[in-house]
């Protein structure tokens, strides 16, 4: 009877009878690469030369981690020039993951056309899956971006604002979540000369259709969203 392999991880099952005389090497590979991988391998990954979506390696049996990245306890993604889909199998796992680029998102997606979960620019989430959904356990925030010019936030931001120069607009997100957050510090001192206009990207601001303008020197202040009802909250007043 020929091997088998494991539905989750792709431990490779002797069958019975085979491998008489190879069976304990099998056995170590099975260990030293399918279950140490999958508790404790850390993969990097460059996708500079893939193109999106990028589909994750998952080959039977003791492997390469570049061979079944898939089955990695964790993964550094890096290097791609845009925002980015990275395909997992639909299996049960749990991972910790790193977008390690500084400017475009990672969305990891569960198989062809499965449900979602965005990683922001240096962000790392601990994340888990049934198969069918991803379960957040996790988020490490971004690092604190600073911007001179016009910009459109992702959840999760957190800006150093610089408006030395000139008056400009940061756009919230486009289809926002309940509990994204934004948060906004004026850099320079600058916001009652040069004025931060918060676009409110179709949704409400503190329940009204109307952009937010902040002209108080020093301000620094964070919005979460609350749902289409009231829009985006003002946290700190």
């Amino acid at each position: 009877m020929a091997s088998t392999y494991s539905s989750l991880l792709k431990i490779e099952l002797i069958g019975s009878g085979e491998q008489s005389n190879s069976w304990g090497d099998t056995t170590n590979d099975n260990f030293s690469k399918s279950l140490e991988f999958s508790i404790a391998g850390v993969y990097s990954k460059n996708l500079s030369s893939a193109s999106s979506p990028y589909v994750l390696t998952t080959a039977n049996g003791p492997q390469s981690q570049a061979d079944n990245e898939a089955r990695n306890a964790a993964i550094v993604f890096s290097g791609q020039g845009s925002n980015f889909i990275v395909q997992f199998n639909t299996t049960q796992k749990i991972y910790f993951l790193r977008n390690a680029n500084t400017t475009y998102t990672i969305t990891c997606r569960l198989g062809s056309s499965g449900n979602t979960h965005v990683i922001n620019p240096s962000t790392s989430v601990f994340l888990a899956t049934d198969g069918t959904n991803w379960f957040e356990l996790q988020t490490s925030g971004g690092t604190w971006q600073t911007k001179t010019g016009a910009y459109t936030a992702l959840a999760g931001d957190q800006l150093f604002v610089n408006t030395a120069s000139s008056a400009y607009t940061i756009t919230l997100p486009a289809s926002p979540t309940v509990g994204d957050e934004v948060r906004f510090l004026d850099l320079a001192n600058t916001f009652d000369t040069n004025n931060l206009t918060v676009g409110r990207n179709s949704q409400k601001i503190d329940g009204t259709a109307a952009d937010l303008t902040v002209a108080t020197e020093g301000a620094a202040f964070s919005l979460v969203y609350s749902g289409s009802t009231y829009g985006w909250k003002l946290m700190e007043k």
